[in-house]
């Protein structure tokens, strides 16, 4: 059999260590705590060739008012990327063994979809994992997005030299006013921003402080809670991800006061920083799908990566679809807001 269910977890975290393509968020603890704060069933697929595994897909299922839902990340979570993991070796292949390997993949994935038959479903794959094609011959839908990653190979003065002059400028604004940045294990400082800014935007912020607690207690040394502060008022505050790259994952909530009207980058600047000292080679900021994000992101100077979600819907999940973004997500708002 070419595809199974991994129940070990050993077997499952190593593949994860040793690829290049697995994030914190494909950690089996981490899926776990995923499982256990959505109510989705975590279904946690080995693809085999012969005897060698060769990836590992993570799938969350749940089924609601007759409707049979299939996601990689499930909604409301944070978790921005998920899907299938290739081994070590994929990147070093020939190009007719990677594409030999990556067709088994999802030839055995979806045999496994069409047994579960969902209303709909959704993987959003990491960036980098850009060859498709399987997916689009077996008539998925295919959506392309994009993220900014900050080469951190540079010096740090070549770093500072390649961002805006409003940039840098903003970023010596936050050094006069003496910001600092310090590690905290409190999510509520981080949550309780959040949702005070979301609120005021009339968007939902879901993501349950308890999974975020649990989550940094089993992840302290890949999840790190920063809190900015000018002298003992708490001004921002920010998650992020350290695991194979330094992942901004939510955060950089900043005080309405118009003094700390720029002060994100110098957080940022902060964290790029702190990415670099501890090894890592990439910073990723999300939010290059907004234009009202981009402006302030490119100031930057980042890089444009490419990554994916793929789909298939029929006319329940459509339907399920509709329901939720025009009636679930906006009464959850409502519900934040009073």
């Amino acid at each position: 059999m070419a595809i199974s269910y991994i129940t070990d977890q050993i077997q499952w975290d190593n593949f994860i260590d040793s690829s290049s393509h697995g994030l914190l968020y494909h950690k089996w603890d981490f899926l776990k705590l995923t499982e256990k704060y959505t109510g989705y069933e975590l279904l946690p697929y080995g693809i085999y060739k012969g005897e060698e595994l060769i990836c590992v897909f993570p799938l969350f299922y749940k089924k609601i008012a007759g409707i049979k839902l299939l996601f990689s990340p499930p909604p409301q979570t944070g978790i921005p990327y998920l899907g299938p993991v290739m081994d070590k070796n994929f990147e070093s292949m020939k190009q007719d063994k990677k594409e030999a390997n990556l067709n088994l993949v999802v030839e055995e994935i979806d045999n496994e979809i069409k047994k579960i038959a969902p209303n709909y479903l959704s993987v959003v794959l990491v960036p980098g994992f850009l060859d498709i094609r399987p997916f689009q011959w077996l008539n998925y839908q295919m959506s392309p997005k994009y993220t900014y990653m900050i080469d951190l190979k540079p010096e740090l003065k070549d770093i500072w030299e390649g961002f805006s002059n409003i940039c840098r400028k903003n970023i010596r604004k936050g050094e006069d006013l003496k910001c600092q940045l310090v590690r905290s294990d409190d999510t509520s400082i981080l949550t309780d921003l959040l949702t005070e800014r979301y609120n005021e935007q009339g968007l939902n912020h879901a993501v349950d402080p308890a999974f975020l607690n649990e989550a940094i207690n089993t992840y302290p040394k890949n999840l790190i809670l920063n809190c900015l502060y000018d002298n003992d008022e708490l001004i921002g505050s920010t998650l992020n991800q350290a695991y194979n790259r330094y992942l901004g994952w939510m955060g950089l909530a900043k005080s309405n006061d118009s003094k700390y009207k720029n002060i994100n980058e110098f957080m940022i600047w902060q964290l790029i920083q702190e990415a670099k000292s501890l090894g890592f080679e990439k910073l990723e900021m999300s939010g290059a799908n907004k234009q009202s994000l981009c402006s302030f992101r490119s100031k930057f100077n980042p890089q444009l990566e490419l990554y994916f979600t793929i789909s298939k819907k029929d006319i329940l999940g459509k339907l399920a679809e509709k329901f939720y973004f025009n009636f679930v997500k906006k009464k959850l708002s409502l519900a934040h807001r009073n």
